[in-house]
């Protein structure tokens, strides 16, 4: 036999450890005594960590009616050999970090996806369980599929569009009957027919036999305001006849003098006309308050007319410099960057053969790794003023900012658009200054960000500014529409989101099934600051990535939730019943047996959250349908800070959720060492972690009497940087370092569960026994 005294992995902390060791010293035979037995030397402490059996083993002997648990990242427990290794050998129960909450499973339109989960559950140990994390929450919600379900319907009209004119008349289509037209002289009937052109209705005269000349059969739309001197107005309309009848537009004053203009002849078939003229007060009869078509003369004869517009006339924003703009001729001309997309050019496009379609891959996470460009022959000019337009849709409310862009990638960002569900026109200008990046040679659009979405662009234009635009007309305003909000009700959003809640709540649960030992239903619903319900009475609580609070949500031009990424507050738009509701339904598909909890954090340092927290819950006992407490039990996350925490802080916690009666677990348990990131912790340092890792669970097996216990779960395996690239990054929180070594935290956790100091009763004997291995014998031959 051969002792190998090596330094193993599992013990590499011995020189950060030595300060804190009395009893290592140098063995020998003093004068008249016998020789030193093994059983007789003690341990240093690295050794004594290495010598402790896995957690669960103690936790079979001293706690069998807890459960021990680790909260792990999915995919790394699945591709990390090591960590799998660690963690099955030292935990009977699992919580997955992030894969069973509600946006790493919903879609963007409310679809479920186990794929990585069901991958995690048949990869921890057959006889191990699970601990459900979460099923409501203020962050990590999906928002887009959620926000879809409240948000107002969008009707778009197209009132101008690719016409020749800024459209006026509101009634265009007759889709509103004849609702804001006048017809004159009276010699015909008319009705408003289905079909129109290209829409639900026209207008249908039929001349009477008194009609003679084409001024005795008029249809005229009123101005709101009349035609100005040096104005070019513009018209255009859809006309059919059964006897090629003369159809003249027409203006007129309130003495029914009239300026008389294009006249077309009506055939069989639906044709299309458009015109225009520059009205001369000096030559012209004044004060024109109405326009339109006339087309008597011809007794028996039919005419039909659809799609009357008129306005000033449209004149192109800019010297547009994209030969391209429809993808007639493809890609050609034009670049895509970042590829976190599938593209094609399809028919049909807007009004022309093709669009381009985009649908963005799993891979995409912001909206600047999907971006469409056109190559400018010269840079911007500075002091220049630019214009853009372009038409896009998408089948996921779909963020769309015009940008330009240098070589090297610095940009300009230009107005952000949302892509609806039919097509809208997006368009903007700005003038490009000494200040913004040099040499932009390229210009388009980015709109990445959202996986699985399409999105759609169709005739894009940019130049210089048309500066020769003609004067405006003063008082003509172009009619409201294009797109039209129809706003929910507040029952409507109700009935919508409890919907969306109990189809979540039951896939999950279901699909889950008795693997699970319990569920966080709701997790952190009291705001640190107010102590208030998170989401009900203005209280948020929450920000975004650079610090801007989240508000109150905004109805005007549709919905603006004012709510950082993937933030979805149930509460502001159910009430309290977001918190009834999500146990009613979490009973009802869930298995009898499993636990359902509300979970939350600094519980132990904030007596007053801690209150609120309790009246939480008794408000769900008290208010959900079933008439009876529904609520098992409480977490407390315990994202312990050993520097800022006591022994008499974790009694009282424990002691007043003990009274509560409820079940109490330690759901999220790690212990940092300041408030700071500590990435090189003191010999000092790792031994106050491991004390208040043992504090902890002492005072919960002290203070929750037995019948009230769950067990606990520590949150993350190790110090490695995977583990920690959004989680207290650069910080030593954990049981293992960064190699997976056992830390001196790991015997606190299991002292705490002994309730004694496990390693006053190894001595070398162990060590012998932990590090003797077999000598291979050398062959004879050698």
């Amino acid at each position: 036999m051969k002792l190998n005294r090596i330094i193993l992995p599992a013990m590499a902390m011995a020189l950060t450890l030595a300060a804190c060791e009395d009893n290592k010293m140098e063995w020998g035979t003093p004068d008249g005594h016998g020789q030193a037995d093994l059983s007789d030397i003690p341990l240093s402490l690295t050794e004594k960590i290495a010598n402790y059996k896995s957690i669960k083993e103690y936790a079979a002997e001293y706690i069998p009616n807890m459960t021990v648990g680790l909260g792990i990242g999915a995919d790394y427990y699945i591709n990390n050999g090591t960590v799998k290794q660690l963690a099955d050998a030292n935990f009977n129960t699992f919580t997955t970090g992030n894969a069973m909450k509600h946006d790493a499973v919903v879609g963007n339109k409310g679809e479920l996806n186990f794929a990585t989960i069901d991958a995690f559950v048949n990869a921890i140990p057959a006889d191990a369980k699970m601990y459900g994390h979460c099923f409501l929450w203020h962050t990590q919600q999906k928002q887009m599929y959620l926000k879809s379900l409240i948000a107002p319907e969008v009707v778009i009209e197209d009132i101008g569009g690719d016409d020749v004119c800024e459209n006026v008349i509101t009634n265009s289509g007759f889709e509103s009957g004849t609702d804001g037209w006048t017809g004159l002289w009276g010699k015909y009937t008319y009705a408003v027919e289905a079909p129109g052109k290209d829409s639900d209705n026209a207008i249908h005269f039929t001349m009477t036999g008194e009609t003679a000349a084409n001024y005795d059969c008029q249809l005229f739309w009123p101005l709101a305001s009349p035609l100005e001197d040096g104005v070019t107005y513009a018209f255009s309309a859809d006309i059919k006849s059964d006897m090629d009848i003369a159809v003249q537009f027409i203006g007129q004053n309130a003495s029914y003098a009239g300026i008389y203009k294009d006249s077309y002849t009506a055939p069989a078939d639906w044709l299309h006309v458009t015109g225009e003229f520059t009205y001369n007060a000096a030559s012209e009869a004044t004060d024109i308050i109405r326009v339109g078509f006339q087309f008597g003369g011809t007794p028996g004869s039919n005419v039909w007319i659809d799609n009357l517009k008129f306005g000033v006339k449209k004149v192109e924003k800019m010297k547009n410099v994209i030969t391209n703009p429809s993808f007639a001729d493809g890609t050609n001309g034009w670049t895509g960057l970042w590829g976190k997309y599938t593209y094609g050019v399809e028919a049909p496009g807007r009004t022309d053969d093709t669009a381009i379609r985009f649908t963005m891959t799993d891979e995409t996470a912001a909206n600047y790794d999907s971006q469409l460009f056109w190559a400018l022959d010269t840079p911007l000019e500075v002091g220049a003023t630019y214009a853009f337009s372009f038409y896009t849709k998408s089948d996921m409310n779909i963020a769309v900012q015009a940008i330009g862009q240098n070589a090297s990638y610095s940009g300009i960002y230009k107005d952000s658009f949302t892509a609806l569900n039919d097509w809208t026109l997006c368009e903007g200008e700005f003038t490009y200054n000494a200040s913004d990046p040099a040499d932009i040679v390229r210009f388009g659009v980015q709109f990445g960000g959202t996986p699985g979405s399409t999105i759609w662009i169709d005739d894009f234009k940019f130049g210089l500014k048309n500066e020769e635009a003609q004067p405006k007309a003063k008082n003509l305003t172009r009619a409201a529409g294009g797109v039209t909000y129809i706003y929910k009700t507040p029952e409507e959003k109700r009935t919508a989101l409890l919907g969306a809640m109990e189809t979540w709540i039951k896939g999950m649960a279901e699909h889950m099934g008795d693997r699970m030992i319990g569920w966080d239903v709701i997790n952190e619903p009291i705001d640190d600051s107010t102590k208030g319900v998170r989401g009900i009475n203005g209280v948020f609580g929450s920000e975004d990535a650079d610090g801007n609070p989240d508000t109150a949500p905004v109805e005007q031009d549709g919905l603006n939730l004012n709510w950082a990424s993937n933030h979805f507050y149930w509460g502001y738009y159910l009430g309290m019943e977001y918190a009834t509701k999500a146990f009613e339904y979490a009973r009802k598909y869930c298995r009898p047996e499993t636990k359902l909890f509300v979970n939350d954090y600094n519980l132990e340092v904030s007596p007053a959250k801690l209150d609120a927290l309790i009246n939480f819950v008794k408000y769900i006992d008290e208010h959900n349908e079933t008439n009876a407490p529904i609520v098992d039990g409480i977490g407390t996350q315990m994202h312990a800070v050993a520097a800022d925490l006591t022994r008499e802080k974790i009694d009282e916690m424990f002691k007043k959720l003990a009274a509560t009666g409820k079940i109490i677990r330690i759901t999220e348990l790690d212990v940092r060492h300041t408030y700071e990131p500590t990435a090189n912790p003191s010999a000092e340092q790792l031994m106050k972690q491991a004390d208040v890792y043992r504090w902890i669970i002492e005072s919960y097996k002290e203070n929750v009497p037995a019948t009230q216990q769950s067990g606990f779960t520590i949150w993350s395996l190790s110090d490695h940087a995977d583990e920690h690239t959004g989680w207290f990054t650069g910080d030593t929180p954990n049981l293992f370092d960064a190699n997976y070594a056992r830390k001196p935290a790991y015997k606190g956790v299991c002292d705490g569960i002994a309730g004694r100091d496990i390693s006053e009763d190894f001595t070398g004997d162990d060590w012998k026994a932990a590090y003797e291995v077999k000598e291979e014998e050398t062959p004879a031959d050698q």
